[in-house]
């Protein structure tokens, strides 16, 4: 069957939130002082202020009318600094793609429908996080184009 890209619905909430759960628990074994092991990591009212809003949306990648990918985004506008130029840019809180289905072209399908979401709406730019920990995510972002902006550092304070 044919992968299927369309707005998240309501019911798609205990699925979307299985997929990002996975990537959480990367996340939770990597770096256990930032993340920690939940059951549900998308909580149903930030969920539900995604629902009919322009400057907001969830992609949902289906296939054989399971949910297999998500893709959180928004728009976000540049701090107000003098230094700064003001601009629009679209924001990815989450892109994931199920275990069981990744590397076989989901995520680029996920990234690409970001980025006409993003233009739609007269984005500067795509941006997100990634950690650096993650090689796997740092290697497809660079794969669709992505590059690095900047870095935030830290020195851990607590032995």
């Amino acid at each position: 069957m044919e992968l299927l890209l369309r707005s998240a619905t309501l019911e798609d909430f205990d699925a979307v939130n299985a997929i990002i759960r996975e990537g959480q628990e990367e996340h939770a074994e990597a770096l256990p002082d930032r993340f920690t092991r939940l059951d549900h990591v998308v909580a149903m009212g930030w969920y539900r202020s995604f629902s009919a809003k322009t400057d907001k949306e969830i992609i949902v990648a289906v296939l054989d009318s399971e949910v297999i990918g998500v893709a959180m985004l928004e728009m976000k506008q540049s701090p107000n600094y003098d230094a700064l130029v003001p601009r629009q840019y679209a924001y990815v809180n989450e892109l994931a793609v199920a275990s069981t289905h990744q590397r076989q072209g989901v995520g680029k399908k996920l990234y690409e429908a970001a980025t006409q979401w993003a233009r739609a709406r007269e984005a500067a730019s795509l941006e997100l996080n990634v950690w650096e920990f993650n090689e796997r995510a740092m290697q497809f972002y660079a794969s669709v184009g992505m590059q690095t902006l900047n870095r935030t550092l830290t020195s851990n304070l607590k032995d």
